[in-house]
């Protein structure tokens, strides 16, 4: 194989590569142990050339550094070691030394590590196991965090650079290690990321091994080489041989793989029509009763998880919102309701107006439609939940049944129908985070279609359902606009619209606070802006309700001008400010956290990733009034001002500092550690300047030089005490923002159970670095009434899973995750929520 290029090595990285059997050669270029070139010729191992250049190695500067490394960890090493049976220490400590003291050199520690793992490796001098080669394939070590290991996959992906990295052999070798890891470790997280993968067309060979062997007896050295038609021959051959339901199934998931595997999208419908074919006729005869309503009753819905949806290309973030839009019962109930002839137009009648004007008879088609297709949907969910449940209750009462092979606690994932996501996958400018990433690429077959935002398709579902209502739930006559800018009293904006009162008036000593008449300005979500890194939500709605000022314009008129103003920081100076308050809130209350950002500098977009602390429960209270939040709570508008200054000097404390006090490797430091640097050096300066050895050489010196020298001491000294009030300032100002946080928190966990008091019922999560690539998933609130039990599910695409409540909860993100974040919340109003959220059959 042709030498691989890397940029320029220094010494020490030479050193270590030479020491691990590597030789570099025209400083460009390293080959791997087992070959050595010299002045571009090659020497096999038997070499004494070879020989005669290792032997500079090890009696280099760096080989013995490690060397003292080495015997440093074996004292170490021997201290651990009686604290392990005797009959034990044999089998460890013999090969981790290496590459600890390799590791520290390196500067590889501190990396994220697997809760409870061992940090001794069994020493072994045999065959690398398929889990050795798994780790090895991304890159990570066998005690990385699951975390640690997804994100190495992922990035090897966003990185790959051969002419298929999407469903090539890289991928697929990578696909490999992951499973292997996967099934090794049990792991959760990187079980959802196999299932994401598997759904966007990823195969692992083991799956293609055991499909071909099911189909054609043995192992197939080359699947793309075998014809498809020869692939549907051979399945139905087999079909007809097969008797049982379950293997006649278990054959079309073979096909399906093999479609996968060769990329052939025609392939792969053909086998899930085959599949889909089979359930339907399979007639599983569940405890005797006929079908999934006589179940519906009796499914413990708390023990059985509902089901999830398949990601059928860039349609993770749709797939948050269905599962959202199925929790808000009034929308499942109207949806579910299709066809009846009194929720909807089924009809077609026109009449219904958007913006304006008449919609058309295709307009309507098109929204009846998705509606339709959203009832599918809906059925579809909790048939599978019911299934799952029923088919359970059975294997445990009557031995099982053949097609019941599927008995976890979460059922099959249901693929949202392809017209369904069409409607919604339309092509738009949106500023939002994207999900067209190469780690998430649409399914093979599939169109390229760019994703919106979620609030943007949300906005569409929303439109679609109100384009879907029959003409008789029109706004009143008063009003014909038909849009968000006038009044709409159709069920849907009832649910989920609000209202705004804005007004305009000009301050100042020398005014009479005239101002202009206040404008009603109707709102499907609040768009929040993140004050600053350690916001909370509540500091976001009283941001976005803060008056700001607004610019003059040359006809009297007023505009935005710049960002929001604190209510106690507008200034006494004549100006024109805006201000706002809640009119009317909804009973699901949305909210955008406004994470996309454009810089003008580069013209380009950014997201935001600051964290961002929830509440499960907030008040909306204050907000009915002009400047409420202020006025009600001034103390809150303090403490709110005092975490901003405090921030502020602690953001300063780590503004990298430019100047030689870097760190080795040209890192810069903050200013704390660049003054403790700075001491460190001229006390060690004025130590020298001490030594008797040194006074010859200082006499030589010009004695300007000579008495700086001296003055190293004094220099010290200052240095000293400026990094310690600085210290002291720091761990004072720590503190005081703990204080301030606490003391926050408390005056906004007084929440009023009265009609502004609402739940957090969803969490809509994106996790990536920037707008253009990342994944969404949503956390969804879910309550059992007879139990009077509270958890929440995670939804990430097809996996479905009970988390913690502390990972929505939580004051600060986890380590290495700090580009997942919460980016669109839905609330509901407390009062509401037995008969607005369930997540129920």
């Amino acid at each position: 194989d042709a030498p691989r290029r890397l940029l320029k090595f220094d010494a020490p990285c030479n050193h270590i590569l030479e020491i691990l059997g590597f030789e570099l050669t025209n400083d460009t270029e390293f080959h791997p142990p087992g070959i050595v070139r010299v002045a571009g010729e090659a020497l096999d191992a038997d070499n004494p050339s070879r020989a005669a250049r290792l032997a500079q190695v090890r009696t280099s500067l760096m080989f013995r550094r490690l060397e003292r490394a080495r015997q440093e960890l074996c004292v170490w090493g021997g201290q651990v070691q009686r604290g392990v049976p005797k009959e034990e220490r044999q089998a460890v400590l013999e090969y981790k030394l290496a590459t600890d003291a390799l590791a520290t050199l390196l500067g590889a520690g501190g990396y994220a590590q697997r809760a409870g793992t061992l940090t001794l490796l069994v020493a072994g001098g045999g065959e690398h196991s398929a889990l050795d080669d798994a780790y090895r394939q991304l890159g990570v070590p066998d005690d990385a965090a699951d975390a640690l290991v997804a994100w190495s996959y992922t990035r090897l992906t966003e990185e790959d650079q051969s002419a298929d990295p999407v469903f090539g052999a890289s991928a697929r070798a990578r696909f490999d290690s992951l499973v292997t890891i996967s099934a090794a470790r049990s792991s959760d997280e990187l079980s959802a990321l196999v299932a994401n993968e598997k759904e966007r067309g990823l195969v692992a060979t083991g799956a293609i091994r055991a499909a071909c062997v099911a189909l054609f007896g043995e192992p197939q050295a080359e699947v793309d080489a075998i014809a498809s038609d020869t692939m549907r021959e051979v399945f139905l051959a087999r079909l007809a041989e097969a008797t049982a339901p379950k293997a006649k199934m278990e054959l079309a998931e073979h096909l399906a793989v093999l479609g996968d595997a060769k990329q052939d999208a025609a392939l792969k419908a053909y086998a899930a029509n085959v599949l889909s074919t089979l359930e339907t006729s399979a007639e599983i005869e569940i405890g005797g009763a006929a079908g999934v309503a006589a179940w519906k009753g009796k499914v413990d819905t708390w023990e059985q998880l509902p089901a999830g949806l398949k990601n059928i290309g860039n349609t993770c973030y749709l797939n948050s919102i269905l599962q959202c839009l199925f929790s808000i019962l009034p929308i499942r109930k109207a949806v579910m309701s299709y066809g009846d002839g009194a929720t909807w137009n089924e009809g077609a009648q026109l009449g219904r107006r958007d913006g304006g004007r008449l919609l058309t008879k295709d307009e309507i088609g098109v929204a009846l439609k998705f509606v339709e297709l959203l009832k599918r949907l809906f059925e579809a969910l909790i048939s599978q939940r019911v299934e799952g449940w029923a088919a359970k209750k059975v294997r445990k009462s009557s031995g099982g049944h053949p097609l019941a092979s599927n008995s976890a606690a979460v059922p099959p994932a249901v693929a949202p129908d392809r017209e369904l996501a069409d409607m919604l996958l339309l092509r738009v400018n949106g500023s939002g985070p994207s999900n067209a990433s190469s780690t998430y690429a649409p399914a093979p077959g599939s169109q390229q279609q760019q994703q919106q935002d979620v609030d943007e398709c949300m906005a569409q579902c929303v439109g679609l359902l109100v384009h879907a209502l029959p003409p008789a739930s029109l706004m009143d006559s008063s009003d014909q606009t038909g849009d968000l800018s006038g009044p709409d009293d159709t069920w849907i904006f009832q649910l989920l619209a609000g209202k705004l009162e804005l007004t305009t008036e000009r301050t100042g000593p020398s005014q009479d606070g005239d101002s202009e008449k206040p404008l009603n300005e109707a709102f499907l979500n609040l768009n929040l802006n993140i004050p600053d890194e350690t916001a909370d939500i509540n500091d976001c709605i009283d941001a976005f309700f803060a008056p700001s000022a607004v610019a003059a314009t040359n006809d009297g008129s007023s505009s935005q001008a710049g960002p929001s103003a604190d209510a106690m920081d507008i200034v006494d100076s004549s100006q024109l400010v805006r201000r706002s308050r809640l009119r009317d809130a909804p009973p699901v209350l949305c909210i955008q956290v406004q994470r996309v950002q454009f810089d003008m500098a580069t013209m380009r977009a950014f997201k935001v990733n600051s964290h961002l602390r929830l509440h499960e429960r907030i008040s909306l209270t204050p907000y009915r009034h002009f400047d409420g939040a202020a006025a009600a709570h001034s103390r809150r508008h303090e403490l709110q001002q005092r975490l901003k200054a405090v921030n502020e000097h602690l953001r300063m404390l780590q503004v990298p500092v430019q100047t030689a006090a870097n760190t080795s490797d040209g890192a810069p430091v903050s200013v704390v550690s660049a003054l403790e640097r700075v001491q460190a050096f001229m006390t060690g300066v004025h130590r020298w300047a001490d030594l008797d050895a040194a006074q010859p050489l200082l006499a030589d010196l010009p004695e300007s030089t000579a008495a700086l020298t001296q003055q190293a001491a004094a220099v010290s000294s200052q240095v000293s005490e400026m990094a310690a009030a600085l210290s002291q300032a720091r761990e004072r100002w720590e503190h005081e923002r703990t204080q301030a946080r606490s003391e926050l928190d408390a005056i906004y966990a007084d929440v009023p159970d009265d009609d502004m008091a609402y739940t957090l019922h969803a969490v809509f999560i994106h996790s990536g670095q920037t707008p253009e690539f990342g994944h969404y998933w949503v956390y969804i609130r879910d309550y059992d009434r007879e139990k009077n039990l509270v958890r929440w599910l995670k939804f990430n695409d097809s996996n479905v899973s009970v988390v913690d409540a502390s990972e929505i909860f939580r004051d600060a993100p986890r380590p290495g995750e700090e580009s997942a974040n919460p980016y669109y919340l839905m609330f509901v109003r407390s009062e509401d929520l037995d008969a607005t959220a369930d997540l129920g059959v």
